[in-house]
C-alpha cells in the first residue's frame, strides 16, 4: 500500500471539509482509482501528481503528494 497525501483546492475544500487528507491506496492504483474511492467525477478536475499535471490514466506506484484542481472562473 502507497501513503498519498491528497490536496484539496476550490469548491474540494468546501465538499470534504479539509484543506487536505491522507488515503492509502495499493500500489497498482491509478489517478481515476482515487478519484473514485473520493467519489469525485474525473471529468472535472485536472490532477498534479509531485507537482506535475497529469492523465487520469496515471499510476500512483509511490508514495505521493496529489493535488486535486477543479476549473478556475472568475471575472
Amino acid at each position: 500500500m502507497n501513503q498519498h497525501t491528497v490536496l484539496f483546492f476550490g469548491p474540494l475544500r468546501e465538499q470534504f471539509g479539509a484543506v487536505q487528507v491522507e488515503v492509502e491506496m495499493p500500489k497498482d492504483s491509478t489517478v481515476l482509482d482515487l478519484c473514485e474511492q473520493l467519489k469525485i467525477d474525473p471529468a472535472t478536475i485536472k490532477v498534479a501528481v509531485d507537482g506535475e499535471i497529469v492523465s487520469i490514466s496515471a499510476n500512483l506506484n509511490k508514495d505521493s503528494e496529489i493535488a486535486l484542481l477543479p476549473p478556475v472562473s472568475g471575472g
